[in-house]
């Protein structure tokens, strides 16, 4: 057993965190705005459709899977060290700035890289066709679009039927079929083997970013603020989404290249106005030395503590149906489901992230302020589990021409389960983090349960699309199963969370 000294009980309470005031918890949580909206804009658009143009439709899955499980190994293994580090440093800067600005440069870096190995990108495109004043439709044959790869590994020609004049909600009336010219190209565009290398410095580079960033957050907050604090932290995340959600319906025509700067500009930006308004200690000598022993004791010690474990689970749980559903969103869209205006995936998925991302930042913040007034922080998990598996559950059988807009209403359903759950999530950690003296390397261990689902669920939610979709693509049983499972990481999540003792 551990037996605190004198002096250190001393110091404990001389670094008892102040009391923020309102404004200054804004700054503190500022950075998460602008690495929200690089997250979500490179990851749900830009990602994806680099891949898809590199490796090619029927093979997508598959690559991107593989790239995102290696990124998250990378992450997995380094976080430990980083959070390690970040607790020993002693400049007079403090412990957790300096490692963060070398962070945001090194981020910087493997983001400019990413832009230039592959530049150019093919989107699906659909044609809009006129036949005088009427009121036309443009329809694709989604089963056609789906089973080509698998046929004979090429894209066919886009279909479009037109539709002329009012149609009932869940009725097609054909008036006649067209051939466009637009179809998918398969053809390489770009350097697979630079994307990736420069993929793993960025995803590297963000671990760098994140680990010392919750750990100066940690620092920072007050016990009677860390409800208020997770919720302002959950809506500068959700507000960067949003934002990138914004920034990614103009994807089409700002190009990869404008989305990379976009990305680069804010987060730049975001994270000096953290640095330069946070004011850090000295960090105090730590002789304990750091070696591959201490790291790999280091990470499992905390998963020992019973709350701690269950926190883990409940969060890596959540967190992997989030990260199958932004995964595969775009993906999902453009197989599935009718899309509105003759869109592509990309601005449709857009579109759809707006409303879902609205109402998760405005539940984030409510539920924050309710979690801090009644005390509680698993009835607001359990409520958020639900939602999110009911809302998940019903994507499997919309079907139509009405479905993109009824997966826009579950979406915003969606976006206040998640944005309630984002609210107490930090405040969840905080009350049951075992060791007050090594708080970043402790964080840095809840934090893998954010990496983890990266590294698993992209590449399971891969396979089961490429391997289901190639038994049965005609009723889409790839989605049908992927959606399935996500919905069950939700209902689990809600159940596991009753398992914490410490938090009420």
């Amino acid at each position: 057993m551990y037996i605190v000294s004198s002096n250190e009980k001393e110091n404990i309470i001389e670094e008892q965190p102040e009391v923020l005031s309102k404004p200054r918890v804004l700054l503190l949580n500022l950075s998460w705005f602008g690495l929200s909206l690089m997250f979500l804009l490179l990851s749900v658009e830009v990602v994806p459709a680099q891949i898809r143009s590199l490796v090619g439709e029927a093979a997508k899955g598959r690559w991107l899977g593989g790239m995102v499980a290696a990124g998250a190994a990378v992450t997995f293994f380094t976080s430990p060290l980083i959070g390690m580090r970040s607790d020993r440093l002693t400049l007079e800067a403090g412990k957790r700035r300096p490692v963060i600005v070398v962070g945001t440069i090194a981020l910087c870096i493997g983001l400019m890289g990413m832009a230039l190995s592959s530049s150019k990108i093919s989107l699906p495109e659909i044609g809009i066709i006129k036949t005088g004043n009427s009121t036309e439709i443009c329809y694709r044959d989604l089963i056609a679009h789906r089973c080509a790869p698998y046929w004979n590994n090429t894209m066919p020609k886009v279909e479009h039927t037109v539709l002329k004049g009012p149609q009932p909600a869940s009725i097609l009336l054909p008036e006649k079929k067209v051939q466009t010219d637009f179809i998918y190209t398969d053809e390489p565009s770009g350097n697979l083997a630079l994307y990736i290398v420069f993929y793993l410095m960025v995803t590297l580079a963000f671990a760098t970013i994140t680990v010392p960033y919750n750990a100066l957050i940690a620092d920072k907050s007050h016990p009677s603020q860390r409800g208020f604090n997770s919720g302002v932290m959950g809506c500068m995340i959700l507000l960067g989404n949003v934002s990138g959600a914004a920034v990614g319906t103009c994807f089409t025509d700002m190009g990869v290249l404008g989305a990379y700067g976009t990305a680069i500009g804010v987060v730049m930006i975001s994270v000096c106005v953290t640095v330069f308004t946070t004011k850090e200690r000295k960090g105090k000598p730590v002789t304990e030395p750091v070696d591959c022993f201490a790291i790999f004791c280091g990470f499992w010690q905390p998963l020992k503590e019973h709350d701690f474990r269950w926190v883990f689970i409940t969060r890596f749980l959540m967190q992997q149906g989030v990260s199958t559903v932004t995964g595969f969103l775009e993906y999902w869209l453009a197989d599935m489901i009718q899309l509105p205006n003759c869109w592509n995936s990309s601005r449709s998925v857009a579109m759809m992230l707006l409303p879902m991302l609205f109402a998760a930042a405005i539940s984030s913040i409510l539920f924050g302020v309710v979690s801090d007034r009644i005390g509680r922080r698993k009835p607001i998990v359990i409520g958020a589990a639900i939602i999110m598996f009911i809302t998940t559950s019903v994507l499997i059988f919309i079907r139509g021409p009405s479905a993109y807009f009824i997966a826009i209403i579950m979406a915003s359903c969606f976006g206040v389960g998640f944005g309630s759950f984002q609210s107490v999530d930090f405040a969840l950690v905080m009350d049951v983090l075992p060791d007050e003296r090594d708080k970043a390397k402790d964080i840095a261990v809840w934090h893998q349960a954010l990496i983890l689902p990266n590294a698993l669920a992209t590449p399971i939610g891969g396979i089961i699309v490429d391997y289901f979709e190639s038994v049965n693509c005609e009723v889409g049983l790839g989605y049908i199963i992927l959606l399935s499972v996500t919905s069950m990481y939700f209902l689990l999540s809600g159940i596991f969370v009753t398992r914490i003792r410490q938090a009420n």
